[in-house]
């Protein structure tokens, strides 16, 4: 199969919820790898069908019969390097609607967006709407992050873009193709961005997602996540432990964090996430993984 050259981005800083201070993303920003190079083209049919295999792997099929999700993580990571909480997420597929809530000491800060609509994300602190564009270009990409992680290939089985080979790793002993495609549109505002899938040659699963941050701007980089364990649940197969932030260079330790979690299906509708403090169906946390 074709191969390009390698690379090994670092990862990169956001600031997540609340006015961000920008000026460590773009000292970051240069220190990551050139992306693959993304020949013209359709793209390689053997890489379209890899992806569309390890979506399969990740249960597609249930995937497409989930109307509500409702999880809860111990930990939200922040892409500076930080983590908040604990968080809970609500998430509507079918409305392509996300709403994420955090909580620390006394301060709870809420994020709700709407994906493909053209809206712009909302965000509230302590109930205050913030207004900062900064803020809400965060809280955007920040909800989109999210719903690549959770998903993983299904998010992307079908984009019509090209897919392409890239040169494969070995991650904790398992060795992983490499597929590369640029996503679009991109995370939170921004119009495209690169996107890459390391997945194991055993089982089909994702290991690994690296992705470029272009709706920060000029101070946006390269987020890298690395999925630890994965459980089966609703049929579909859940990132239930990773780390991101891996260091490289930066003289920061990896962020680890967890799904702690998850319900499916209590039927209620987008008005229930709009605002700052959630309502009926969707009010209640998430019950404990099964076995934990």
């Amino acid at each position: 199969m074709p191969m390009t050259s390698p690379t090994t981005p670092l990862p990169c800083r956001r600031l997540f919820g609340r006015a961000l201070l920008l000026a460590p993303w773009a000292a970051l920003a240069g220190c990551a790898s050139p992306w693959p190079e993304l020949p013209p083209g359709a793209g390689s049919s053997s890489a379209r069908q890899r992806l569309r295999d390890s979506a399969e792997a990740h249960g597609a099929a249930a995937w497409a019969g989930l109307c509500d999700l409702n999880l809860a993580v111990d930990r939200l990571w922040l892409p500076d390097g930080g983590l908040a909480g604990p968080a809970q997420l609500r998430w509507l597929p079918g409305a392509g609607t996300m709403a994420i809530q955090t909580t620390g000491g006394e301060h709870r800060s809420t994020t709700w967006r709407r994906r493909g609509s053209g809206d712009a994300a909302r965000s509230w602190r302590d109930g205050a709407p913030v207004a900062a564009p900064q803020a809400l270009a965060a809280g955007a990409l920040q909800s989109d992050l999210y719903r690549l992680l959770w998903l993983g290939p299904v998010a992307v089985a079908e984009s019509p873009g090209a897919v392409n080979w890239a040169e494969p790793e070995t991650l904790d002993g398992r060795r992983c193709d490499h597929l590369h495609l640029a996503l679009v549109p991109g995370l939170g505002e921004a119009t495209a961005d690169r996107l890459s899938l390391f997945i194991d040659r055993d089982e089909g699963r994702l290991r690994r997602l690296r992705v470029s941050l272009n709706g920060l701007g000029a101070a946006g980089g390269v987020a890298e996540i690395d999925v630890l364990e994965q459980r089966r649940l609703h049929g579909v197969l859940w990132p239930t432990r990773c780390r991101a932030g891996a260091a490289r260079g930066l003289g920061q330790a990896p962020a680890a964090w967890q799904l702690t979690g998850l319900d499916v299906n209590r039927g209620y509708g987008p008005a229930a996430i709009e605002g700052p403090a959630w309502s009926g169906l969707a009010s209640a946390p998430p019950p404990p993984l099964p076995g934990d």
